[in-house]
């Protein structure tokens, strides 16, 4: 049976770097940490390199210069979130931190570190020729990260003014990828329960294999032999099947629908000593025309 409490993040972790996309991530962090009782930590990884004259009778000046430093960011870092959130800011449980390593090794470690159970984060979508390394930091976290990761940008059909303190997002409607396997029902436990929280209508998007004939009712038998009868479920649902190549059907179907949030289950597979995506998961994250949730499976499982 479906898990309908099963996203519920109670601590959300927001690396910030004061660009717009990031300022963008804030918004939907603020957004979740408010629906969800939940704290917020803004983060900001600057690594400080020692000066080449540094010799190790001038540790202890440098390493207080350099906590100086950090202090000042972290201070800036605080006026920077309180001016893009306005009055929102003061009902807010944040901490602020900011550390001394590259980006994705501050992400990585402070997920631990912080007890953090969602990351919300900015990232560019990809166009052109398809690169076979993803570069971004926002991938790389996404390809390693062992809690859902929440990858933002601008919906097409409703853009934000970020640095306006009274814009936030909506959400109004969900849709989930499912292929019907236990393996990917995290995605569809988590995609029912954010609409559950923001009273959104739920799409779930079958695409069948290849030439397999499906239609909308034996999806909804199979999802409630799956995940129990979608008249239980807490939120509106429609059950979509779409045929053809799945990243572009579900690219299509965000657009068309005017879907506010995308939620996928991520297959993470070990080559050459790094992890990838799955393929529909990649092309999705680089081409979708919203924000993407991606929740971490790590055992294999078919495409979603």
């Amino acid at each position: 049976m479906i898990d309908f409490m099963a996203f519920r993040p109670k601590r959300i972790l927001c690396p910030m770097d004061f660009s717009e996309l990031s300022d963008l991530a804030l918004k939907y962090a603020v957004m979740g940490a408010r629906e969800f009782d939940a704290e917020l930590v803004l983060l900001h990884a600057h690594f400080f390199e020692l000066p080449k004259y540094f010799v190790p009778e001038n540790a202890e000046t440098i390493i207080a210069s350099l906590d100086r430093a950090k202090a000042d960011i972290r201070d800036s870092l605080k006026q920077y979130a309180v001016k893009i959130l306005g009055s929102m800011a003061d009902d807010l449980k944040v901490d602020f931190r900011v550390m001394d390593q590259h980006p994705t090794q501050t992400i990585m470690s402070s997920i631990k570190e912080e007890n953090c159970d969602l990351i919300v984060m900015g990232t560019h979508g990809l166009r052109g020729v398809k690169r076979f390394l993803m570069g971004s930091i926002t991938e790389s976290i996404v390809r390693e990260s062992p809690i859902p990761v929440f990858t933002i940008r601008q919906k097409v059909h409703d853009f934000i003014e970020v640095r306006n303190p009274d814009a936030i997002p909506d959400i109004k409607r969900v849709l989930c990828p499912w292929n019907l396997s236990s393996a990917s029902r995290p995605a569809l436990d988590a995609a029912v329960s954010l609409a559950d929280r923001f009273k959104a209508r739920l799409s779930v998007l079958y695409i069948p294999e290849g030439d397999e004939d499906a239609n909308v009712d034996e999806i909804k038998d199979q999802i409630g032999a799956e995940a129990g009868d979608i008249k239980n479920y807490p939120c509106p649902v429609e059950v979509i099947v779409r045929q053809g190549n799945r990243a572009e059907e579900i690219v299509k179907q965000a657009q068309e629908y005017q879907e506010d949030i995308i939620v996928m289950a991520a297959v993470h597979k070990s080559f050459l000593e790094e992890t990838f995506l799955g393929r529909t998961v990649e092309l999705v994250m680089r081409h979708a025309p919203t924000p993407v949730l991606i929740t971490p499976i790590s055992q294999p499982m078919r495409e979603a």
